[in-house]
């Protein structure tokens, strides 16, 4: 079996157990990860979401920068706003 049969294979109990243990550094029975697994379990956790169309707001390392970019440009607004100092430079 290779990796893309074996994550075809994955159910989404699966996916959800090793998302959680992912999460928390630690197997369902307390056992630390080691980085070596956590970098195994991600990658095939990421192979997952693209063979099962999970929403992009759902994927692993999925970032909301929506707010991010509203308070960004709510920022540069203000900020043409306001009033700047004139400098006045004399010859």
């Amino acid at each position: 079996m290779n990796v893309e049969q074996l994550i075809a294979s994955m159910t989404p109990e699966i996916y959800k157990n090793m998302r959680e243990a992912v999460e928390l550094g630690r197997w369902g029975d307390g056992r630390p990860m080691l980085p070596e697994q956590k970098e195994t379990c991600v990658e095939a956790m990421i192979r997952y979401e693209h063979l099962n169309n999970v929403p992009e707001t759902e994927r692993v390392g999925y970032v909301d920068t929506t707010n991010h970019k509203k308070k960004k440009a709510e920022r540069e607004m203000a900020a043409r706003d306001e009033a700047q100092p004139l400098k006045i430079i004399k010859d």
